[in-house]
């Protein structure tokens, strides 16, 4: 959880004035999916941890500046690949490590209820 409030804080600086037009379409971005402010941006950022059109997000935040426009930041063509790579990379390890935790439980669980039953069945072997 951590990683996301420091990534959706980077992403609102990096990409909160990104906006879409008919001279520039979003794939991923749109009123919804946004870094606008920290809060959309958080939903944005559990969006992208799920694999739903991160890449269309990425290809929105990697657009090149037009002529004239300074308010653009002309380092959003490499920054961005850096922010939604790491920021993917980061979460599917956590993911996956709470996958094989959850296993790794239900396996603990399992052995539990197998030696209970086990003592259970001996103490009754005594008693007969």
């Amino acid at each position: 959880m951590f990683f996301f409030f420091i990534y959706a804080a980077l992403g609102v600086e990096l990409f909160g004035k990104l906006e879409c037009s008919e001279d520039f379409p979003c794939l991923g971005l749109h009123r919804h999916t946004n870094f606008e402010n920290f809060g959309v941006a958080l939903l944005t950022l559990y969006k992208v941890c799920t694999g739903d059109n991160w890449s269309g997000i990425l290809k929105d935040t990697m657009r090149e500046c037009r002529v004239g426009d300074s308010d653009c930041p002309s380092y959003l063509f490499w920054a961005s690949p850096i922010f939604f790579i790491t920021f993917v990379v980061m979460v599917q390890f956590v993911l996956v490590n709470l996958v094989v935790a959850a296993i790794m439980q239900a396996l603990e669980d399992s052995t539990e209820v197998k030696l209970r039953f086990m003592d259970q069945h001996k103490l009754e072997r005594v008693h007969d």
